[in-house]
């Protein structure tokens, strides 16, 4: 039977059944090339299909997939959402065992990118790709690990309890090498709901600046809290050449202590800071929760 009409009477027995099957083939070779194998439910041990250690890219189809290195489930496992992945990253050529992931559907929602989470900080070791509000990130073994993340489309919102609890983060669209001061302890994340224009503290939610070591927001990233630093020294001192103010409006200053030359931003992404700044910033701070504002800016 050639694979082309096995995936027609595939498709057709999931349109008689009613239900949405999902499935995830994995190919020999990257770029979805070479021998492929094709499953739709737990399977845990690719060794019964001659197919251990081979797959080294994918195509998920209908809901997430966990993969792991090891039979059973076990070693180093990486979720992977619905999508083409034409490499597998860590897990490339490791795969051993695979199950769905059983995520309840959310209705009416209109697309909102998604969220790539990575084990190590600069985008390392194990992903865990979410493309929709999880309520607690242990389901998928990945409670308190990740370190760096990307997000693509839309803004979100990650919490280091489950539930969208304790701690909460608002991440705009973008690449952040590091997650500043929730790195190893993110247990939720969800779509964030807000304006783009109006981003309040809410549920303890602190980050809306973020500098960033090269141009154009690029290398390691910093995240600060509504505190802000007053010194920077053993973080991010002297560091920063680019950075983002997702709200509010901000002075930076070359010296601890908010002294030496300073300069104010307001919401927006620069990349490229003024040559009194470039590699100098050394404290930090929000000094008015609105942008425009009026009145003296708060000191406090």
């Amino acid at each position: 039977m050639t694979q082309l009409l096995r995936h027609f009477i595939l498709g057709m027995a999931v349109f008689a059944s009613g239900a949405v099957m999902a499935d995830v083939t994995f190919f020999e070779s990257e770029n979805f090339g070479g021998r492929e194998l094709t499953i739709n439910q737990p399977l845990s041990s690719f060794s019964s299909s001659r197919f251990n250690d081979r797959a080294r890219s994918a195509i998920v189809e209908g809901g997430s997939w966990e993969v792991c290195i090891d039979d059973n489930f076990g070693g180093g496992c990486t979720v992977l959402a619905p999508g083409r992945y034409p490499a597998l990253g860590d897990v490339s050529g490791r795969i051993s065992s695979a199950r769905p992931i059983r995520t309840p559907p959310v209705a009416a929602l209109a697309p909102i990118g998604g969220v790539t989470f990575f084990e190590s900080e600069g985008f390392g070791g194990r992903q865990f790709v979410v493309d929709q509000p999880v309520a607690n990130f242990a389901a998928a073994r990945f409670n308190d690990r990740a370190q760096s993340a990307i997000v693509e489309g839309g803004t979100w919102e990650i919490c280091v309890d489950a539930d969208y609890r304790g701690e909460c983060l608002i991440f705009a669209p973008g690449r952040y090498p590091n997650l500043g001061g929730i790195g190893g302890q993110v247990s939720s994340a969800r779509p964030s709901r807000e304006p783009r224009g109006d981003r309040r503290d809410r549920m303890g939610g602190r980050a809306r600046a973020t500098l960033f070591e090269g141009p154009n927001l690029t290398g390691r990233a910093f995240l600060l809290g509504r505190e802000g630093a007053a010194n920077l020294e053993g973080t991010f001192n002297d560091r920063a050449s680019s950075l983002r103010v997702d709200s509010g409006y901000w002075i930076f200053c070359s010296d601890a202590n908010f002294r030496g030359e300073c300069r104010t931003f307001g919401p927006g992404e620069y990349a490229v800071l003024p040559p009194g700044l470039n590699n100098r910033i050394s404290s930090g701070r929000r000094i008015s929760n609105d942008y425009p504002y009026s009145g003296a800016p708060n000191w406090r």
